[in-house]
């Protein structure tokens, strides 16, 4: 079994034999013999022994304790001295260089084993205690590093979290300024078209009674009355958006409503054959409820006419979470194109709709400090939610 590889830097050639020889005996690998000071560095950076046997008194520039002195300050490499000088002076050099040892020639073999298996002791007992330092400090760094970075993503997501819910206030804020407007200016319109309106109405009414008029000028009469409930609709609409009136709310079982709203809507559902499915809880929730039944009917009425000719069908289910109510309405109709505009006043995919429906809606769910919103809109699936806090006890 090969053992640690030791440096002999030796100018006489048989103290350097001999050495090579008690080494290889114990199974030391010897790296090379050298005897000048110019090559040991050299040699060190190419084979890194684990110790150096060196004489004082080698070829060179530099003697042994010079060379001692470079590999101390570049290297943790073990030196003990070989040496016949035993003055005061080369001891008190050598010294500086903090040996592992300073053995007198001609050399023992017993005491050099015995010196160079301490040294080796002593430096792996040192590297030990540099390695477990070096590994405590690794550890606590990791751990800090791994502390910071769980911080840094704790902060990050704050970050990611208080910014999304800025650019949705500034949005919300945007829209309710935009909405305002239309709001006014839709009031102002509305009432400036409802005084001719009524007098449109009102004198086709007339003409409608005549017995004797053509059936040409009759069906006309039919036209103008058609288009005039057409736009009476969307002046009540209008009027409904810009004026938000005030919020009565009360306490009632949400389960009943749906059935109320289902009965409601049975004839529409049968003729167009849809199955309404109330799986709504059993639940109280304080809220307007005329209000909301006109936001429901709104959605449900939206969703039958999104249905299949065929096999339709309108699940309404809720859930109570981190203090808010859900009530869900999902079609499997055929979606819905542009979705990302549905909120917006006058925006419309119907040829006869008028476009306030889901402003309208919107409107009053806000008013309730709640939320509708569009959770998935594709072919055979369209998710409306309605989210409104519970009441505090």
């Amino acid at each position: 079994m090969e053992r640690e590889k030791v440096l002999i830097v030796e100018d006489d050639r048989v103290t350097s034999e001999i050495l090579k020889q008690m080494l290889s005996n114990k199974n030391f690998i010897v790296t090379d013999i050298l005897s000048d000071s110019e090559s040991v560095l050299e040699s060190i950076e190419k084979k890194l022994p684990d110790l150096i046997l060196m004489d004082i008194i080698i070829k060179g520039e530099r003697d042994g304790i010079e060379i001692a002195n470079l590999i101390k300050e570049k290297y943790e490499i073990p030196v003990i001295y070989l040496t016949s000088d035993t003055s005061d002076n080369t001891i008190e050099r050598a010294k500086i260089s903090e040996p592992f040892g300073y053995l007198i020639k001609p050399i023992n073999e017993k005491i050099l084993l015995a010196s160079i298996e301490f040294t080796l002791q002593k430096q792996y007992i040192h590297n030990k205690k540099i390695l477990d330092t070096l590994r405590k400090a690794n550890d606590e760094l990791e751990n800090r590093v791994e502390e910071r970075t769980k911080e840094l993503i704790t902060k990050n997501k704050q970050l990611e979290i208080e910014m999304k819910q800025r650019k949705q206030a500034e949005e919300q804020l945007k829209k309710s300024e935009q909405l305002a407007t239309i709001g006014k200016m839709s009031a102002v319109l509305a009432h400036e078209i409802r005084n001719p309106l009524n007098s449109i109405k009102i004198n086709t009414d007339i003409l409608s009674g005549i017995q004797n008029i053509k059936d040409t000028n009759r069906r006309r009469i039919q036209i103008i009355q058609k288009e005039v409930n057409r736009l009476d609709t969307l002046v009540k609409e209008v009027l409904q958006f810009s004026r938000q009136g005030n919020v009565l709310k009360s306490e009632f079982d949400i389960k009943n409503l749906i059935e109320q709203i289902k009965s409601q809507l049975k004839p529409e559902a049968e003729h167009r054959n849809a199955n309404l499915i109330n799986d709504v809880d059993n639940y109280v929730i304080y809220a307007d409820k005329e209000k909301l039944k006109q936001v429901l009917l709104n959605l449900i009425l939206n969703s039958l006419e999104a249905l299949p000719e065929t096999n339709g069908v309108i699940q309404i289910y809720s859930e109570t979470k981190k203090g808010k109510f859900r009530l869900y309405i999902r079609d499997n109709g055929f979606g819905i194109e542009n979705s990302e505009k549905i909120f917006d006043p006058f925006f419309t995919t119907k040829s006869n709709g008028t476009g306030l429906g889901l402003p309208v809606s919107m409107n009053i769910i806000e008013q309730h400090n709640g939320i509708i919103e569009l959770k998935s809109t594709k072919q055979g699936e369209t998710i409306f939610c309605i989210s409104l806090p519970l009441k505090k006890k």
